[in-house]
């Protein structure tokens, strides 16, 4: 089976190193991986990652709603300037986060902002969204054509909003514990479900790095839940990872 792994912060391993994870990439069947940066220190470690590994490894820019108090006065003329030396990177992390802020702002005004990058160049999008539907609200419409809502941890309600605008859903393997998160896989459409590990993030064992190695177990919950054999269905959402990823 062939796998993307959607969604992994290669630079902030500490238990491994992200070059032998990329080593590694074979053993498991991950022909790629999109490495997502969270603050503007990250920006030149992943174009480096990516530099480095252009089959393998595919950049995302963006700023983490967590970290919005580090940016630079500067940050968005740096970000657009990102997007343009890299053809193929995706914009984001990015997005709107209630639980760690309950201020809209400046969430709102950030996010929007890397909203109006992806449109402008035509490139997917990378949400955090958590506790912050009641905001989302307010821009699904403005959303461009390819966006994604990392690490779906959302309900049947919320999917089936995120379902009407088009939105894709990628699922780590912690999320995959939550019976809310498996209810609302039932009314997500096949042809836009997403893997990823969120590495070094959201692992599987408590104290351990999750890694690419965790993708086959996360495929193996959801063709359960979606009663569908996990060859045909891996082979379907590694076409969705494909079609996803791409610049439109």
């Amino acid at each position: 089976m062939q796998f993307i792994d959607t969604h992994i912060h290669l630079q902030d391993y500490k238990q491994k190193c992200a070059t032998d994870i990329i080593a590694e990439m074979p053993k498991f069947g991950v022909q790629k991986l999109l490495c997502v940066s969270a603050t503007e220190e990250d920006w030149e470690k992943v174009a480096m990652l990516a530099q480095n590994n252009p089959q393998k490894v595919v950049p995302a820019f963006g700023l983490h709603p967590w970290y919005l108090e580090k940016r630079s006065a500067n940050w968005l003329s740096a970000l657009e300037d990102m997007l343009q030396e890299f053809p193929n990177a995706l914009v984001g992390e990015c997005g709107l986060d209630r639980r760690k802020n309950p201020e809209k702002e400046p969430q709102m005004e950030v996010f929007i902002k890397h909203i109006e990058l992806a449109k402008k160049f035509r490139r997917p999008l990378l949400i955090h969204a958590v506790k912050s539907f009641l905001w989302l609200d307010e821009l699904w419409n403005k959303m461009p054509q390819k966006f994604v809502l990392h690490s779906f941890g959302g309900s049947v309600e919320q999917a089936k909003i995120a379902v009407k605008y088009g939105a894709y859903f990628s699922f780590s393997g912690g999320l995959l514990k939550s019976k809310k998160t498996l209810d609302a896989l039932a009314v997500i459409p096949n042809d836009k479900i997403l893997l990823e590990t969120d590495g070094p993030y959201q692992a599987l064992v408590k104290g351990k790095e999750s890694g690419i190695d965790e993708l086959p177990h996360i495929l193996k919950v959801i063709a359960e839940v979606k009663k569908e054999d996990m060859e045909k269905f891996g082979e379907q959402i590694y076409q969705n990872s494909l079609e996803f990823i791409k610049p439109w």
